[in-house]
């Protein structure tokens, strides 16, 4: 049913929706519900320069999905990445193509911006999430280990 998907990217009129999956995301990771400000949005999502790709998907006018990306530069092996910080589905939607779709919309972009790979992150008690990532083929990097470095006042 994906063939039905309209895609662009988010613009602040999109504000009320991209939160809404973004606090469903938040929801089905059992996280807390997430922050996110209209500044925030428009500052790394919207606005000229924005670091943060931010597409949507839509049945009509409705959003269903959205998938969100930052590209990055390995100076050592000079090659360019797109690492896809979140992808969400509305839950009705989900099943039906619009996760697939979204992640097609990211190959695409990659492929013509001249990235080499798209790498994310998932949440190992996400077995769903996992599942749809094998199922588009994608495999765990075994030679890179996630670290992070929480930053406190």
């Amino acid at each position: 049913m994906s063939e039905d998907l309209s895609f662009r990217r988010a613009q602040e009129r999109d504000f009320a929706a991209v939160r809404s999956l973004a606090e469903e995301l938040a929801a089905h990771i059992e996280a807390p519900k997430p922050p996110l400000t209209l500044e925030r949005y428009l500052t790394f999502y919207v606005r000229d320069h924005a670091p943060m790709h931010l597409v949507l998907a839509l049945r009509g006018d409705r959003v269903v999905g959205m998938i969100a990306w930052v590209l990055t530069h390995e100076l050592y092996s000079a090659r360019a990445c797109a690492y896809v910080s979140d992808i969400a589905v509305h839950a009705e939607a989900r099943g039906q193509g619009v996760g697939r779709a979204l992640m097609a919309q990211a190959k695409a972009w990659g492929r013509a911006n001249g990235v080499r790979k798209l790498a994310w992150d998932v949440w190992d008690r996400n077995v769903t999430a996992r599942k749809f990532y094998q199922r588009l083929g994608a495999v765990i990097d075994s030679e890179a280990i996630g670290h992070v470095l929480t930053l406190s006042d």
